[in-house]
């Protein structure tokens, strides 16, 4: 990107975590009244908001039962320009809707969580375990957690059941201790327990857990970390009936099959097709692709940026590319985010053994920064338009248009995109969202209203909702699919909590 490429600002609205607890304790007579916060934050330059001081808001407002309805919480706001009201009841709970006049922030969904995952050994709060992978598997029936002391860890999810409560919370849908003490599974390295290391130091990397990725299967889990190696394990997971045998939940899995070449950490992994082979980059500016029956590496490729230049994290397009080539009618895309703050875009022919990879398109590089995340988007309205999204490590993300590369930027703070994952919305194939993890634990969805199709487009970008219901802790994980209680959001934070939301 340019540095003379314009960067749409975008407010910040969040509000106090406990927000829902509040609203059942005055519901449920447990407390008369509670003042709750509420931050709006424009942080674009005062000639864009036509304001000389005012860019941020902290509003209070006092939860109560309404005098006539006492079926009703009302929420009347005591200090500061906000707008706060319920929007729509689901079956796990309310929508809440914030606007700020004073700031020019029009309505903005606010989402918490249905369900929360806060293993006890992981969460606490005093010296909480962070996240730095994580994986949610194709069938939902579980998910992998990777830490930063090397560890991987594996939980089977748990249903949303609808709540009777008119003002429920995600403690009543949350899972039982027995998930964390008699379901929950250590996966190690084969080398660690060979060597004669304790079962309780044994770990699955010997430093941080980069990347997590479970085969389309749903039972086996590849890992990567920065001891230079992935590992793959088994990963079925221990039903409730079997849980009750003694001690099957705390025997650790080991690794069936490990890889190593990379000579810096290993950053990003993808899976091709059904599993035969794997791909994986690095901070050594390599991408490789792995034959998983052998361990061995079929085919490596340097960055086109240069040697040495890292790559944090690659996205392995799963739509098939027609070609002229009648012996290779198909092709796959790969695409990698750099340091250096270009993309790059390769086309990988994994019909040819060994499998070949080929630069297409890298672009310009970032005035912002490396790259963190990048993800590409379903083919979209009626020409089957297909983005690209990147985001930086000073908080820009842009949006890409894949065939012409015209492009939109948009940012809400200077604070490092983590993780990005395209969305349709409100059950349409036209109305795409794309989900933002932040290292300053607001993450959100953008509404892309408008998509960049040529030429330079200043794309019509608004908040479609707030994921509200965390600190300040940074989110570096999220996980996007279809459920049937609708479109779903998975994130995973520093304070070793993941969250369960639904759009």
């Amino acid at each position: 990107m340019s540095s003379s490429s314009s960067v749409h600002t975008i407010p910040i609205v969040t509000v106090q975590a406990t927000f829902p607890t509040v609203a059942n304790e005055v519901y449920s007579g447990v407390i008369p009244s509670e003042t709750i916060w509420i931050s709006c934050y424009d942080n674009s330059p005062p000639d864009a908001r036509q304001l000389t001081s005012l860019g941020s808001i902290h509003a209070k407002v006092r939860v109560v039962l309404d005098d006539e309805d006492r079926e009703r919480v009302v929420y009347q706001v005591r200090e500061g320009d906000v707008h706060l009201s319920e929007s729509a009841r689901r079956d796990f709970g309310y929508v809440y809707t914030v606007s700020s006049p004073s700031l020019r922030i029009p309505l903005a969904r606010l989402l918490f969580p249905v369900q929360e995952y806060a293993d006890p050994e992981r969460s606490n709060p005093q010296k909480p375990h962070r996240i730095t992978a994580f994986s949610l598997s194709p069938d939902k029936s579980q998910f992998a957690t990777g830490y930063l002391d090397g560890s991987v860890l594996l939980y089977p999810t748990v249903p949303i059941h609808n709540s009777q409560n008119k003002y429920p919370t995600s403690a009543m849908h949350s899972p039982s201790r027995s998930t964390y003490t008699s379901r929950r599974q250590a996966l190690v390295s084969a080398a660690s327990m060979s060597s004669g290391v304790s079962p309780a130091l044994a770990r699955a990397h010997r430093s941080s857990v980069t990347s997590l990725r479970f085969f389309p299967s749903s039972r086996v889990l590849l890992s990567s970390g920065a001891d230079l190696t992935l590992q793959i394990f088994p990963a079925d997971p221990i039903s409730a009936s079997a849980a009750s045998s003694s001690g099957q939940s705390n025997k650790p899995v080991s690794s069936v099959r490990t890889f190593t070449a990379h000579t810096r950490s290993v950053t990003s992994s993808a899976i091709i097709d059904r599993g035969r082979e794997i791909i994986s980059s690095s901070m050594d500016g390599t991408i490789r692709v792995w034959d998983v029956s052998t361990g061995t590496e079929e085919t490596l490729i340097h960055s086109a940026a240069g040697v040495g230049i890292g790559i944090n994290r690659i996205f392995l397009d799963p739509n098939l590319v027609p070609t002229k080539d009648a012996e290779h009618p198909y092709k796959r895309r790969l695409y990698a985010a750099l340091q250096d703050g270009s993309f790059e875009v390769l086309n990988l022919d994994d019909q040819q053994k060994p499998p070949k990879l080929v630069h297409k398109f890298r672009s310009e590089r970032s005035v912002h920064g490396a790259l963190n995340a990048i993800a590409v988007s379903q083919p979209t309205g009626a020409a089957g338009t297909v983005l690209i999204a990147v985001g930086s490590a000073k908080g820009v993300v842009s949006v890409y248009n894949a065939s012409t590369y015209a492009s939109a930027h948009f940012r809400r703070s200077d604070a490092s995109i983590e993780d990005l994952g395209f969305v349709f919305l409100e059950n349409t194939t036209d109305k795409l969202g794309l989900v933002i993890a932040t290292a300053d634990g607001l993450p959100w969805v953008a509404s892309l209203r408008e998509l960049p199709l040529s030429g330079v487009c200043d794309a019509q970008v608004s908040v479609y909702a707030e994921l509200v219901g965390g600190d300040v802790d940074a989110v570096r994980h999220l996980s996007v699919h279809t459920a049937d209680s609708g479109v779903e959001v998975w994130t995973a934070s520093d304070d070793g909590i993941v969250r369960r939301y639904v759009l």
